[in-house]
């Protein structure tokens, strides 16, 4: 199933009011959330490294050391919340952020963009590459079942056409995309 352009633009209201309950939570909470992913991510190592296999044709080893990847972005970003408030800076969340990785790297990378935005105080929008929806389906739902609100994190898989919907709409205030100069354009 892919997210039509109207189901888009719902995900993107859903995110917009989300955004502000998430913005809220000090850096702690959302800190003791992120390692909580960590551990879910963890948990999850042998379905993850199974869908990787099935739908970007990873080897083990090579999916195995991407759940490695992800699980050490969770704690990345939680030691990163640390370090900012041992010096005395905050980060200020911009509401909705939008994420659509790559096919070849389907989990490291979308991972990374998600709980770095997570991270913040920002709601996401998580697009995953048409190839690789069921990698995309298990890091929402290891997420979801971490702490993270169904409504701060979207699972929007789209047409390329709803897709556009998605990365053009004025709600969504940064786009993290990785891939080919073709499809950022």
């Amino acid at each position: 199933l892919r997210a039509s352009e109207s189901q888009v633009s719902d995900a993107v209201a859903g995110a917009t009011s989300a955004a502000a309950s998430w913005a809220t939570r000090s850096a702690g909470e959302r800190r003791i959330v992120l390692e909580r992913c960590a551990e879910e991510l963890e948990r999850r190592r042998g379905d993850l490294i199974g869908a990787m296999m099935r739908d970007a044709g990873k080897s083990v080893i090579e999916a195995d050391v991407e759940v490695s990847e992800a699980v050490d972005f969770a704690r990345y970003y939680c030691r990163s919340l640390d370090e900012l408030a041992t010096d005395g800076a905050s980060p200020e969340p911009i509401g909705v952020v939008a994420v659509v990785p790559p096919w070849n790297f389907p989990l490291a990378i979308p991972a990374g963009g998600v709980l770095a935005a997570l991270s913040v105080g920002n709601a996401v929008l998580f697009k995953p590459a048409s190839a690789t929806v069921l990698v995309g389906w298990l890091i929402a739902e290891a997420l979801w079942a971490a702490g993270v609100p169904r409504d701060v994190l979207q699972f929007v898989p789209t047409s390329s056409d709803a897709g556009h919907v998605l990365i053009e709409d004025p709600r969504v205030g940064c786009v993290i995309l990785t891939g080919a100069w073709e499809t950022g354009r």
